[in-house]
């Protein structure tokens, strides 16, 4: 009974002191990341870099410096030549101390002579503190930094926003999109969902597969099929890029920080096909798979439909139009 008290006790303490060191540690990290940024920010803000520009571009010229983030936990100090915008020097590549990251939609601080407002959060073991900028000046606190319109910082990649940039062929955007990025203006989304994929669209009689008509009897009995892809199979290997292999301690590191709100999200079943068969009539059917039969009215010589085939899951993402999921029917008398 004694042994077993003991090893209570023991479990006990042993948990309220490892409570303590994780409270500890995590306040120590977040002064220190804050602490980073702003010897970097002071340092920025008081250094002439004027000859940066001229030993990269061969003349003097205006600047500006920043820090811009680049994933949630790597920044480059840089200086920025008025003529060279879009290639800034890269002073110093860094990154945050170890269980530190940054979860906020800023991706930096621009230190120029408009001395705009910026802000970041950065977060630890389920605990948060801001740091800003206001009038040239950096500060940082556990409470939400005052009520200014807030720049997003430096023009910097997606990841770099807390964003993704999504693979629009095989996912739809969702939320808000950044256009303000230099790696995928067009495709920098809050989060990305899973789009329905077409695998096969096709009809008995054959279609020619280069012009994709067909060419049938007023009538006659045209057979459709398709085939459209639900996710959960390896409908989509390959289509979207994989992660780069972490090490462990960046895999600890990402599991310490919990899940992202912007994961990629899979589809939302169940999946509504719809085909358009060009003269009016619309089909629909939840199955992934299906055949349907469908005859043409020409009272003409010569009749042209377009078939259209769509398919959305139950939150209304539509898989993308092309080739593949569209096809001529020429219909003669």
């Amino acid at each position: 009974m004694r042994i077993i008290k003991f090893f209570l006790a023991a479990l006990l303490g042993t948990i309220i002191i490892g409570g303590l060191v994780i409270l500890v540690l995590r306040e120590v990290v977040l002064v220190a990341g804050a602490s980073s940024l702003s010897g970097d920010y002071k340092s920025l803000l008081n250094k002439n870099y004027s000859q940066e520009c001229m030993r990269q571009h061969g003349y003097v010229q205006d600047y500006f410096t920043q820090i811009r983030f680049t994933s949630n936990r790597e920044y480059k100090t840089e200086v920025v030549c008025a003529d060279f915008t879009s290639t800034p020097i890269v002073l110093e590549s860094k990154k945050l101390p170890i269980l530190l990251f940054k979860t906020s939609i800023g991706s930096g601080f621009v230190i120029d002579e408009r001395k705009l407002p910026s802000t970041i959060k950065l977060s630890s073991l389920g605990r948060k503190i801001f740091v800003y900028t206001e009038n040239g000046q950096m500060h940082s606190n556990y409470l939400r930094p005052a009520d200014l319109d807030y720049e997003l910082g430096p023009v910097s990649v997606c990841q770099a926003h807390d964003y993704q940039c999504c693979d629009l062929d095989v996912q739809s955007g969702e939320g808000e999109q950044l256009t303000r990025v230099n790696d995928c203006p067009k495709s920098c989304y809050t989060s990305c969902l899973l789009r329905p994929v077409v695998l096969s669209f096709n009809t008995r009689p054959a279609l020619d597969t280069e012009t994709r008509i067909v060419e049938v009897r007023a009538n006659e009995l045209v057979t459709f099929s398709y085939v459209v892809g639900d996710g959960k199979t390896d409908v989509f290997a390959g289509q979207i890029a994989k992660n780069e292999e972490l090490n462990l301690l960046e895999k600890m590191q990402a599991l310490i920080a919990g899940p992202k709100s912007s994961k990629a999200g899979g589809l939302s079943l169940p999946v509504t096909v719809t085909i358009d068969f060009g003269d009016g009539e619309i089909w629909q059917s939840n199955k992934l798979q299906d055949t349907i039969d469908h005859q043409y009215a020409c009272t003409s010589q010569t009749c042209v439909f377009q078939v259209k085939l769509s398919a959305s899951d139950s939150r209304g993402v539509l898989s993308v139009g092309n080739e593949l999921t569209r096809m001529i029917i020429k219909v003669d008398r």
